[in-house]
Formats: structure tokens, sequence, C-alpha cells
């Protein structure tokens, strides 16, 4: 969820998690992006400044991926925060934060980005449930894919798509409408992807009011505890496409952080996305691994190739009581069907790269992206939290 995303912090001191990276068997690369920007500097998109709204603006959420008929072709989609008016159930004005989801490209390998669209709006719609007034769907946390053959570029997506309820807070219905959306379309470029076919993919609580889903708890019984999906990657190898999602496993009204991980799944990709055939392959990522990150969970997963070719598995690592991240680390993917890490002679995950920050209580970084070709280098979100939520993206220069 963005507000799990992006409001991050950093608890642990650079010269820790460092350390930690130095162990590992694997050579290493790291970048602390200050809050000043003077190592990282930020990223801005023309024709796409970020909104009038003071407590809820932005760029956040990035996805990269190169253009695979266009050598300097580079894109990114992204969230776009803003608040827009509403009416509330007693008929009086509202102010909703909500996302949408935005296309940018870039045709010098990242040195620039212009606006090229909207993939996926958020406009005012009737209550899908019948519950109130009208309100906005969020669309947020993008990513993207894409493979060519001899009928020409695919491109794949998946997102959170949710309904918000008409207040003035970041309020989704998280029970009954929030679901990862998975597309695929055919076209020179990924707009295709906004006007393409999609499946929802949600969990037992998931309305019908939201359209044909897939019920992933009766996927496998592994996953008949996951309450909420939150913050899916998607990679497309070998005719299968894979989603990343996080298993959320509530105790009450808490988040269970020891029983909650990162899944894969996948569907062999032939035909619409409605008719695919989703299957469960196991967890990437849980509390063991966060704990030997020196942090107490990850999110925001990113599954990439690196300059050298080999896989790369990108999370943000968080500590404290709250969703507050450590920027993002690079660990060296040794498979993804089935899920493993590479790991040294001791057993350690390998890290390739590591990007910190010395955050405060209202400024912190991470929800990475990445792609080899860009000159951006791993890319982080920056966010200040004081008096609401302004995100960044900035350029680290890590190019593992």
């Amino acid at each position: 969820m963005l507000v799990r995303r992006i409001l991050m912090g950093v608890c642990l001191g650079f010269t820790l998690l460092f350390s930690v990276a130095l162990a590992q068997d694997a050579p290493q690369r790291a970048i602390e992006c200050e809050r000043d920007a003077s190592r990282c500097a930020r990223i801005s998109i023309i024709g796409d400044p970020v909104s009038t709204t003071p407590s809820f603006s932005g760029h956040a959420d990035p996805a990269l991926v190169a253009d695979l008929t266009h050598p300097e072709r580079i894109w990114m989609a992204y969230t776009f925060l803003r608040g827009r008016p509403a009416r509330g159930a007693n008929g009086r004005p509202v102010g909703v934060p909500h996302t949408s989801t935005h296309l940018a490209v870039s045709d010098d390998r990242g040195a620039t980005w212009r606006l090229s669209g909207t993939l996926w709006s958020s406009d005012l719609v009737a209550d899908p449930e019948g519950q109130g007034p009208a309100s906005y769907f969020g669309s947020e946390t993008p990513s993207l894919a894409a493979t060519r053959d001899a009928t020409g570029v695919t491109w794949y997506s998946v997102r959170l798509s949710y309904f918000l309820e008409p207040v003035t807070a970041y309020r989704p219905r998280y029970a009954s409408g929030w679901v990862m959306r998975v597309a695929k379309a055919q076209g020179p470029t990924p707009a295709a992807l906004a006007s393409a076919e999609d499946v929802a993919l949600g969990v037992r609580t998931t309305a019908a009011a939201y359209g044909g889903h897939v019920d992933l708890n009766a996927l496998a019984p592994e996953l008949a505890d996951c309450a909420m999906w939150n913050n899916p990657a998607i990679a497309a190898r070998g005719g299968r496409v894979y989603v990343i999602p996080e298993c959320l496993v509530f105790r009450g009204r808490n988040i269970d952080q020891q029983r909650s991980r990162m899944i894969v799944i996948s569907a062999q990709q032939n035909g619409a996305p409605s008719q695919w055939r989703w299957r469960y392959d196991g967890v990437l990522a849980d509390r063991a691994l966060a704990q030997a990150l020196g942090s107490e969970r990850l999110v925001s997963a990113v599954i990439v190739r690196g300059r050298n070719g080999g896989l790369l598995f990108i999370a943000t690592p968080q500590t404290g009581r709250g969703p507050f991240g450590q920027g993002c680390v690079a660990l060296a993917l040794e498979s993804l069907d089935p899920p493993r890490l590479r790991r040294s002679s001791d057993g350690a995950p390998v890290i390739v790269a590591r990007q910190t920050a010395r955050g405060d209580r209202t400024w912190h970084t991470g929800a990475c992206a990445y792609d080899a070709s860009s000159e951006t280098g791993i890319v982080t979100v920056a966010a200040t939290t004081r008096r609401g939520l302004r995100a960044e993206l900035h350029a680290t220069g890590l190019r593992p």
C-alpha cells in the first residue's frame, strides 16, 4: 500500500548497514542518499509537475523497463499523488487523497524524462459496492515487464487498485476492494496497457462488485492465511508471467511480521490474463531474510536483470514499529522458479548493491526501481511526511 511503501525511515546507521554488505563474498556497491540530494539527484519529469495539494503530492513507486526496439529508450511508470474534491456521506465537501499511474519516457537512457501520458487514471465514480457517495479509484505501485518475439513486443503490468472512501483521508477498502490487477498488451509502447484487458487477483473477502477475480487464498493451502496482497512486482521469463507480492498476515488489526512474507505465483501467458491458470511457486523472502539484512521485514520487490545478465531481487528493508524503510538492497537471485536466492559459503544472502539514507522522523527513502540500461541506476523514492506526504524520485547511480 502507498502509505506502507513510501512512509519510510532509517533506524539503523549507515555504518552498520555497510558492514553487513561488506560481509558478503560478492562485489559490493553502496551509496548514502542524504536529505539534501547532493549525491542522489532528483529526477524531474518534463510536463508532469507535482500537484498543488500541500498534504499529498509528488511522484512515487517507480518502475523502469527498457524499450526492446529503441536502444536508447527507457519507460518509467510511477504513482502520481494529489487530492481531489468529493462529497462525504453527510453531503459536505471532502478532499480525497488519491493516486493514479503516469508513464514517462527517456530517449537518452534516463538522462532526461518527459511525460508520455496516463496509464490508469483515478476518476470520480459511483461506489461499486453501493455503500455511499461517489469517490475515486486508486492506482499505485506499478510494475512493468516486456518480451519480444516475431509478432512484436508484449508488455506486462501489475498494480494495486482499490476504491477510496469519500473522506478527507487515505482510506481504501482493504478487505473488500483491494486487488492486484495484471494486464498484458501488444504494441509499440507500454501505453497499450492502459486499455488492455486485465484480471484482478484478490482474497476470499474481495467483493464481487469489482468484477471477476481470482481468489489466491484458494490457490494453495500455503496462501490461506494471506489477508492482503501488497506492492506486487511482475516478471516475464520462459513463457511464464511471475507476480511477486507481499502476503500480509494479520493478528487482530496488526500485521503479523513473523508470518508475513513475499511469495511468487506464476501463469503460462497464453491468451488473455482472465484465462491464465495460476500456480503457487513458493516463498521468496521472509522474516529470517530481513533479519539477516539487519531489518525486520522486506517490502516492495523488484525482479530485474543486472548488468552481467544475472537476476537481481531488489527490496526495501524496514525496521521499527511503523512502515519505516532503510533505502533498498539488491540481492543476487539464483532462481525465480523455484524462488531461491544466491548464498555465500556461509549461507548469507549475496548483496550486490545497497542504497541507504540517514532518515529522520519526517524523511525517508526506499521503494526502488532499476533497469540495467538506465543511467539513473537504481531509482529510489524520498518521502517527506511532515504535515502530510510529499514524494520525490531520486537517481542513485548504482548499476549492479
